[in-house]
């Protein structure tokens, strides 16, 4: 489980977010709704261990969250995380290899088809639209089976098809027990969650 207990954070003295309290359980989706400026960004980080609170703990396991829990985490943020210069097939090869996984072919091609771009693999990302490139971070964050889904707005620029796509993935990891915190300004995507949120002023505070 991860908890954030009163987690605070400031940049040059100025509060970005502060004294937020949430609990992410086994196969629960929440849903966040914040505007562009709030710390969502900041937040999304702080809860996966890429950025260090101010004031308070981020817990995973019942311990502080670390390094090496990243792996549990599969994180998507504004920017997709890609590289331009890699093909598709090279960019899930290399997150593949930094979650410890073989770096069998048939792993990667697989996620590849699982995302409607298998006719893409040695296609290099740069010339990639905007909904395939999500579709590949998408990918990114699922093919480690992450316990935790940290996601911000993940049906941005994907089609019926991607976005049906994405859903299915959703549910497959909660079946398994995953947690998935989605950030999302979307009335029907905010339906999907059991808890939802509102970040406004740097607070966190429940829908």
């Amino acid at each position: 489980m991860l908890i954030l207990e009163g987690v605070a954070k400031e940049y040059n003295l100025k509060p970005i977010l502060e004294d937020i309290h949430l609990s992410l359980e086994p196969g629960q989706v929440y849903a966040l709704t914040a505007p562009n400026g709030s710390g969502k960004t900041t937040l999304l980080q702080m809860m996966a261990g890429l950025v260090r609170p101010t004031r308070g703990r981020v817990l995973w396991d019942g311990g502080p969250i670390r390094t090496t829990h990243r792996r549990h985490f599969g994180v998507l943020l504004q920017q997709p995380m890609l590289y331009g210069d890699l093909s598709a097939s090279e960019n899930l090869a290399f997150y593949a290899r930094l979650y410890g996984l073989p770096q069998h072919r048939q792993l990667v091609q697989s996620w590849l088809e699982q995302v409607g771009l298998g006719d893409t693999a040695a296609q290099r990302v740069r010339s990639f639209s905007k909904g395939m490139k999500q579709r590949l971070a998408l990918a990114r964050c699922f093919i480690h089976k992450p316990d935790v889904l940290l996601l911000d707005e993940p049906f941005d620029g994907l089609d019926e098809r991607g976005r049906a796509i994405l859903t299915r993935l959703f549910e497959q990891r909660i079946n398994d027990g995953a947690s998935v915190f989605l950030v999302t300004h979307r009335e029907d995507e905010v339906r999907i969650a059991a808890r939802r949120y509102t970040l406004r002023f740097g607070r966190v505070t429940a829908c």
